[in-house]
């Protein structure tokens, strides 16, 4: 498993007490056991220190996608399931670094671009299944991606407010429940409207940083209001 071990809490730690501004490579370096030119080899940047395991986990979901076998369904609980463990796989790693987030404007903007390359991640793998091919339908591949991040980083959030507040368990039982209601939602795509005539609903839902009833309530009054239920 990949974990935030990759990202050195000592270096984090240093990070919060001195600032992000204020602390300088070779101190980072010296904290996380290493010569600065190990540091830069590794890391690259301070920046990329904070997110050093971003990268791997990016790259773990793609493989996860990529080569799972299961029904659609239980292919993308798990994928969101198991970026969930390799987050919270570390409480401390990931403690400080969303302490960092809430000081530093940068790595806010950081996490953003992360968060994209999520969404890509999932938005790809609707792609090559075929799923939402049809002309029209790419803003619903793109938000039920963008859903499931949601889904992931609102339990993620609760997570590093109380560890026993949610899980794994509690996360991909989320993700089931939302999978379903939407599956739910855009079935009238399916329904006959006459002999050899579909209709084809197209919901298109931005909700940045909303948890998971929030987008279906949105995804629900879309479709109300286009006629879809």
């Amino acid at each position: 498993m990949i974990t935030s071990s990759a990202v050195p809490v000592a270096a984090l730690e240093l990070l919060i007490d001195q600032g992000f501004d204020a602390t300088s490579v070779d101190e980072l370096a010296n904290a996380a056991g290493m010569s600065r030119s190990t540091f830069f080899r590794r890391f690259g940047s301070k920046e990329n220190m904070v997110f050093a395991d971003q990268e791997m986990i990016i790259t773990h979901l793609q493989t996860v996608l990529g080569t799972s076998s299961a029904p659609t369904m239980q292919a993308l609980t798990e994928a969101v399931s198991v970026v969930f463990d390799q987050y919270t796989a570390n409480p401390p790693a990931a403690e400080l670094r969303h302490q960092l987030l809430q000081e530093v404007p940068a790595l806010r903007d950081r996490e953003l671009v992360s968060t994209h390359r999520f969404e890509r991640a999932f938005n790809d793998y609707l792609r090559a299944k075929g799923l939402f091919a049809a002309p029209g339908e790419r803003s619903l591949r793109l938000g039920l991606s963008a859903a499931l991040v949601s889904i992931h980083n609102d339990h993620l959030r609760t997570w590093l407010r109380d560890h026993a507040a949610t899980g794994r368990d509690e996360l991909a039982a989320d993700v089931r429940r939302f999978l379903s209601r939407f599956a739910d939602l855009i079935s009238p795509e399916q329904a006959e409207t006459g002999p050899g005539q579909r209709t084809t609903v197209v919901v298109s839902v931005i909700n940045p940083g909303g948890d998971q009833q929030a987008v279906l309530d949105e995804v629900a009054q879309a479709l109300k209001q286009a006629g879809g239920i």
